[in-house]
């Protein structure tokens, strides 16, 4: 069988303390296991004696038989070189550190004829330069992410260090490891878990006031920066299913439930007695918690008679006070097709938290009249209804197709701007073609979503960095004159309809002893662009003619100047002869996120706009299970 590369071994695994006895293991065992011997038991697990309390129509299900373990996200850490910084770094730093540091240059060739932009340098030279830091790197491995998947990282600013901003820097590659950011010992670590690179996203407010006297809040908040989708995870992380009582067979047993629902050999193993690893397919976009949620309402009984059977009584369960519906939604969809005649009569149901439970489980299920898709798109198209951004959730999470992005877009001429931006969401995620997507010097995707209503800038702040221009395309308003970064940058025209200029003068370098680099005094940049923002944008993040120099700001400078240049009024849109302001949305933080989009359950619905829903706190079981095991 292909197993799938699993994670070096983390941490022991703790195993003692289980909650209940294995009863029937499915509806139909036969009678004569009452009279069979019980199976001795590996006592390196204990049975968890307490008794899982489960709905009635969750009995026989996965989750009344295991507890959901490794679930945390887990910290690996290293220290890395951040470069390209406005003057503004410091590589003071333990011995250990700056020693294990210099390693790390020579083996990636600083100095070397093979790497050029450093050839001419030593690491003992450009770790004087205050254009340089030496940084903590710090990444927190998600729940169930696979080989290869992507995934944020913070970046640090040693404690005892004087970098007063990592605006502007560019994190060299870094490995990643268990306590691998230990003063005391870097290079005893072995096992490097990920890799992270990439250019700093710091707080946008703040990024373009490096050298500027700011509260010691706002100089501290520009020490720290976060890498968007910088570190790659090098190893498969499951999610573990502990059973609560361990037996071989069983585990065997459930392993086989799960591949068969998934038609996948490589979703789930069984690697002993007490733990089967389920490994989230990369479909599921690193949605870990659909996955294992589904995963849990599996019923272990798989036979057509008896998902049907279930089907009918959950359709009745569905229509009681108080169901739970987020419940029964998932157990709809680990039943699959047979399911889909019994889901159908609710699609209509006058109860929107009934309507959205059944189309959604009819849509993930792959219903193929299309009814529940249709049935979500009703939800998402009504303004009043609950659910609007849950259905528009769930349209994102289905397997991409043109019918679906073609539902989708209509959503982007919505009233409300939430709707729209996450319709974009979704098409960006299906990398529908309705978007034009220009990728601006490795750096970041400018997203051009032309469609009716006001126009928006929206920036993002997790994952993968992105510009969107959703509406009409916003300009640049003239005239202009604006100023930043002390006046080093200025953008201007002094009449209606002109293009802009953009002029930038580049700092002066200094060593670690704020000493003039006079062979290196660098000319300013000057260049001409269109009012256009896409065009504006690229320019600013690298692009240029073939007789220009470029300017080089990164992404959290990029938004920076957005955001300054909104506050200001100088964004929007003319449509029909008449001109509107863009709104500027920067992504919001990940707290605020899981309240808008993803706290409420089925149960309760979701408040729109900017009213916040109330959050339900759910306790993670087996957290005694919570370490990666071999």
């Amino acid at each position: 069988m292909n197993r799938p590369h699993r994670l070096p071994q983390l941490a022991t695994c703790a195993r003692m303390g289980c909650v209940a006895l294995f009863a029937v293991l499915m509806a139909g065992c036969s009678s004569n296991n009452k009279e069979k011997k019980p199976v001795a038991l590996n006592r390196k697990y204990d049975p968890i004696q307490e008794q899982k309390q489960v709905p009635s129509f969750m009995r026989n299900t996965i989750w009344e038989k295991v507890d959901v373990g490794n679930t945390d996200p887990f910290q690996v850490s290293g220290y890395g070189l951040v470069v390209n910084l406005d003057n503004t770094g410091d590589t003071t730093a333990p011995v250990a550190v700056k020693e294990y540091i210099v390693k790390q240059m020579l083996k990636h060739q600083f100095g070397s004829k093979l790497n050029q932009a450093w050839q001419t340098q030593t690491p003992e030279r450009v770790l004087r330069d205050k254009r340089v830091a030496i940084v903590q790197v710090v990444g927190m491995l998600p729940p169930g992410i696979r080989k290869n998947q992507s995934f944020d990282v913070i970046v640090q600013a040693l404690p005892k260090n004087s970098t007063s901003s990592l605006a502007g820097g560019e994190l060299y590659l870094s490995e990643l490891k268990i306590n691998g950011a230990d003063p005391r010992d870097p290079f005893s670590k072995v096992n490097d878990y990920a890799v992270a690179k990439g250019f700093i996203f710091v707080n946008p407010a703040y990024a373009l006031d490096k050298n500027a006297k700011l509260p010691a809040a706002e100089r501290q908040s520009l020490r720290n920066g976060v890498i968007m989708d910088g570190a790659v995870a090098k190893y498969d992380r499951p999610i573990f299913l502990r059973l609560r009582i361990p037996e071989t067979r069983v585990a065997r047993f459930l392993e086989q439930r799960i591949i068969d629902r998934f038609q996948d050999t490589t979703v789930a193993q069984a690697e002993d007695e007490g733990i089967v690893q389920v490994f989230v397919p990369y479909g599921y976009n690193q949605n870990w918690q659909h996955f294992a949620k589904l995963v849990t309402h599996l019923y272990i009984d798989g036979s057509p008679e008896f998902l049907a059977g279930k089907a009918k009584m959950l359709a009745a369960e569905a229509q009681k006070p108080d169901a739970l519906l987020e419940d029964i939604s998932y157990c709809w969809e680990g039943i699959g097709a047979a399911a889909l005649p019994y889901i159908s009569t609710l699609l209509t149901d006058k109860r929107p938290e009934i309507a959205f439970a059944a189309a959604r489980a009819g849509a993930f299920i792959g219903d193929p009249t299309g009814a529940s898709h249709a049935a979500l798109m009703d939800i998402a198209r009504n303004d009043n209804n609950p659910f609007q951004l849950n259905a528009i959730e769930t349209l994102g999470g289905l397997t991409p197709s043109s019918a679906i992005n073609q539902m989708v877009r209509e959503l982007l001429s919505s009233s409300k701007m939430l709707v729209r931006i996450d319709a974009y969401k979704v098409l960006a995620r299906n990398h529908d073609p309705f978007i034009s997507t220009h990728a601006v010097a490795e750096k970041f995707a400018v997203d051009i979503v032309p469609c009716k209503g006001p126009p928006i800038v929206y920036a993002t702040r997790t994952g993968v960095p992105r510009i969107a221009l959703i509406g009409t395309m916003p300009e640049i308003s003239t005239p202009v004159m604006y100023s930043a970064m002390n006046d080093r940058l200025t953008i201007s025209s002094r009449e209606v309809g002109t293009d802009l200029t953009i002029f930038y003068r580049t700092p002066a370098i200094t060593d670690s002893e704020g000493r003039v680099h006079e062979f290196q005094m660098r000319d300013p940049i000057k260049m001409v662009s269109r009012p256009d923002l896409d065009v504006v944008v690229e320019r600013l993040g690298g692009i240029a003619n073939d007789d220009e120099k470029p300017l080089n700001f990164t992404y959290s400078e990029v938004v920076a100047i957005l955001a300054q240049l909104s506050q200001k009024n100088y964004i929007g849109s003319t449509e029909n002869g008449i001109y509107t302001q863009a709104q500027f949305k920067l992504e919001d933080p990940p707290s605020v996120q899981n309240l808008i989009y993803r706290a409420p359950s089925i149960d309760t619905g979701r408040p729109q706009g900017d009213d916040h829903p109330k959050i339900s706190q759910v306790s993670d079981p087996a957290a005694d299970a919570a370490m990666i095991k071999r």
